[in-house]
């Protein structure tokens, strides 16, 4: 048996599940002291279910926790609520750029300082610029001066080579033993906007992610036994405490991953099209292979482009609700989607949609959180994203298979049963706008799945 929980703004929403049956759900209102509520909605679970076994798992879902801390940074007036960041960021670039401001206002909000050092790469792996780790070193001591405790490192080309990263790291560390760094090579990702955006984010959640998952690991160890703690990630999967400790930027946007992956349980579909609806909108995603599908550098719930993975959603208004169901009905008739609210609001948006029985579109979920179901059901995962050189096929397979075995490594790493891991997809794309032998290679493995 699972146990899912999902954490919101006001409430704590959970599910007990068993090999892919809903056995009891409960939802609680968040009040002082919480940590002993959120036990005792574990054991309104776990009480009543003892004689038919123990539970193995219990995953929260946070996202909306630390979405909502991101969100707040820029309006620190708050003191109640949980604010992320401030954080420092150091940039390591061949020469000093005019403009040293981000052009998400988000990103803005989140961060004390930003410094410059001579250092990077090309896509190619070569060196544009000698590191400096003097002016490094002289920026990260003004950041500290500001009174940050984290520091975001990008360096340009950190895709396909880390090592001005990796040496900056080791003076500061040498010097700042408490400074806390995220590199952005352990982001990974394209583009060197995204990848800065990815890293502030990650390095001003470390705080926030440190307490929440020591507060958590504490509530499932409340209910004894072998019950393992894990955290939903933005790919449908889930981590350990310990990475999501490390990356917690893995854990944003988890809440639509894991309602596309909560339809597809409940629906007994492993490829479908799922409909999630609220008061106002319908958001369209994919389950294949029974996950959700994902993709990197997306738009999410906070409006930048984030280099870690996230489900891939069309939102359409919902007075588009009969114009987006003849469209589905056109393309499968047969299987045009299932239908999930995601709100109380959403079930009216819902009920109208599944009510004509021609339409291909069919209903579940009405009386569960979807998510919570996708939460407690959530497999281990690792997703890869990286620039290689190869030059030969044979070169670019070898790499392909490497990353794929690193990839399988992290899911069992993660806690996966041995040889439960699978790739899921392994994609290799050729950058011929640069060079003919630079590709881009994506990787996704994830446990229990089918290859």
């Amino acid at each position: 048996m699972r146990i899912g929980v999902r954490l919101d703004a006001t409430r704590a929403h959970g599910v007990l599940v068993h090999a892919g049956r809903v056995l009891a759900s409960s939802s609680i209102s968040k009040s002082a002291p919480f940590d002993r509520q959120l036990t005792g909605l574990l054991r309104q679970f776990t009480d009543p279910f003892t004689q038919r076994g123990t539970v193995d798992s219990v995953t929260w879902d946070i996202s909306a926790v630390l979405e909502g801390s991101l969100r707040r940074a820029g309006h620190k007036h708050d003191s109640t609520a949980p604010v992320a960041g401030p954080v420092g960021v150091l940039r390591l670039l061949p020469r000093s750029p005019y403009a040293v401001g981000h052009t998400s206002a988000l990103v803005n909000s989140l961060v004390a300082h930003v410094g410059t050092a001579r250092g990077g790469h090309d896509l190619f792996g070569t060196e544009l610029a000698p590191i400096d780790l003097e002016s490094a070193a002289r920026e990260t001591a003004k950041a500290r001066a500001t009174g940050v405790t984290a520091l975001a490192v990008i360096a340009t080309g950190a895709s396909g080579q880390a090592a001005h990263e990796q040496l900056v790291a080791a003076r500061l560390l040498g010097e700042y033993p408490d400074l806390r760094l995220c590199l952005s090579h352990e982001v990974g990702g394209l583009g060197l906007l995204e990848r800065e955006t990815t890293t502030v984010v990650n390095a001003a959640l470390f705080d926030l992610a440190e307490e929440l998952v020591t507060r958590l690991e504490g509530v499932t160890k409340a209910l004894g036994g072998a019950t393992s703690c894990w955290f939903a990630s933005g790919d449908g999967g889930r981590v350990t405490p310990r990475r999501l400790r490390t990356l917690p930027v893995l854990g944003l946007s988890t809440t639509p991953a894991a309602a596309l992956l909560g339809a597809a349980i409940l629906s007994a579909r492993t490829d479908t099209t799922v409909l999630l609806t609220d008061e106002n909108t319908i958001s369209i995603g994919h389950v294949r292979d029974g996950l959700p599908h994902v993709e990197s550098d997306l738009r999410g719930t906070l409006g930048v482009r984030l280099s870690t993975p996230q489900p891939a959603l069309t939102v359409r208004p919902a007075r588009a609700a009969a114009e987006t169901a003849a469209l589905l009905t056109e393309q499968n008739p047969a299987n045009a989607g299932v239908v999930v609210p995601v709100t109380p609001e959403g079930a009216n948006l819902a009920d109208w949609l599944t009510s004509d029985p021609h339409s291909g579109l069919s209903a579940v979920g009405f009386d569960v959180d979807p998510s919570t179901v996708g939460t407690a059901c959530a497999e281990p995962s690792a997703w890869l994203d990286l620039v290689v050189t190869a030059g030969t096929q044979d070169d670019l397979h070898r790499q392909q298979s490497l990353l794929e075995q690193r990839a399988l490594t992290l899911v069992e790493a993660g806690g996966a049963r041995p040889g439960s891991g699978r790739v899921i997809r392994s994609a290799a794309t050729s950058l011929g706008f640069l060079r003919g032998d630079v590709y881009r290679l994506r990787v996704r493995a994830s446990a229990g799945t089918r290859p």
